[in-house]
């Protein structure tokens, strides 16, 4: 008996300094924290979220593309491959909206001999090669009335009264140009708008600087505008008139640019009949597109250039069979020399 009740005492013993250590080295957890989930930002249409803990939205977008197209004289083919990812930031400030946006470009495909490089180098020879580079990249303040840029973009003479005739590559030719700027968007009542913008010119380092100013009328039928652009070093200037027009309730738009360009620079009209890169003093394009169904565009453009005499002819189709998918064929003919050219682009937007 005294044996059963010592093993009972000591059993009771063990069980309460089990208990004791057991109590002392639990394991306490901390809380979760919160979750933030992602909120829908629909301040600046679809696409936009807040960066989480900020009232700053953020959207992201792009493309992947693929080209074929034929080289002179149908001797062969090019082909060519691109990423864009596109970043657009947005935010209410007591100035207005503050925006950042840029399009970085990962491409591979072929290149000509003497072909510009984003660093300002050209290539030795011809041959297929990798660019990655910052195609965009601009920051934006906008006001009630007007934006100020400030950044890298599609000059205001390629941009502000549209850009040219086509869906895709064969766009035209109207002095196409990509160089940091300062720019200031005036926007009036009643479809008005004005800008005036400083350029830097990428062919030179000195305090020679660019000036870009134009005026754009624009309603339900379409719109009406000109600009004109001086190139300091060259010495020479460019002046561009614009109309375009809607037919209301029938997906037929038209339009007519008419251009200017005293001699050469950056205000030149490349002649692409000259025998070599030649500017033209006067130059007009005109085009037809048609949106005939959701999936199904097309369009036709007609270009003259007083250099040559020549004109150049487009044609090209829109399809868009299923969402996120565009393919693009087009061809052109020039006058001047004779010549077919040939390509299809395909994209994966999203």
């Amino acid at each position: 008996m005294k044996i059963k009740s010592l093993l009972i005492g000591s059993a009771a013993a063990m069980a309460v300094s089990t208990g004791a250590a057991s109590a002392a080295d639990a394991i306490v957890y901390a809380e979760p924290e919160p979750v933030e989930y992602v909120r829908v930002c629909d301040v600046y249409g679809a696409g936009f979220f807040y960066i989480p803990g900020t009232e700053t939205c953020l959207k992201f977008s792009g493309y992947y593309r693929f080209e074929l197209a034929n080289t002179a004289g149908w001797a062969g083919y090019t082909t060519f491959a691109r990423f864009q990812l596109n970043t657009d930031v947005r935010s209410e400030t007591e100035w207005g909206t503050l925006r950042g946006y840029a399009e970085a470009r990962f491409d591979y495909g072929f290149l000509a001999a003497g072909a510009a490089l984003p660093s300002g180098a050209v290539t030795a020879a011809a041959g297929y090669s990798n660019r990655a580079y910052l195609n965009q990249g601009f920051i934006e303040l906008m006001t009630g009335s007007g934006t100020l840029r400030l950044g890298k973009s599609d000059t205001p003479y390629a941009r502000f009264l549209g850009y040219g005739s086509s869906f895709g590559p064969f766009d035209g030719t109207y002095a196409f140009r990509n160089a940091n700027e300062l720019s200031f968007t005036f926007t009036g009542g009643n479809g008005f708008s004005a800008i005036i913008a400083v350029i830097d010119n990428v062919g030179s380092n000195t305090w020679a600087t660019d000036i870009e100013g134009g005026i754009n009328w624009s309603q339900g039928w379409g719109s009406i505008g000109a600009i004109a652009g001086w190139d300091s070093v060259a010495g020479t200037w460019g002046i561009k008139g614009a109309a375009r027009f809607t037919a209301p309730n029938s997906g037929i738009s038209a339009g007519l640019l008419v251009m200017y360009a005293s001699g050469a620079g950056v205000y030149a009209i490349t002649d692409p009949g000259a025998a070599a890169a030649v500017g033209a003093h006067w130059s007009v394009l005109g085009y037809v597109k048609g949106q005939f169904t959701p999936k199904v565009a097309a369009a036709v453009a007609a270009q003259w250039f007083d250099y040559s005499g020549g004109w150049v002819f487009t044609g090209g189709l829109d399809l868009k069979p299923v969402a996120g998918l565009q393919i693009q064929p087009e061809i052109q003919y020039r006058t001047s020399n004779a010549t077919w050219w040939g390509v299809i682009r395909v994209n994966r937007t999203f």
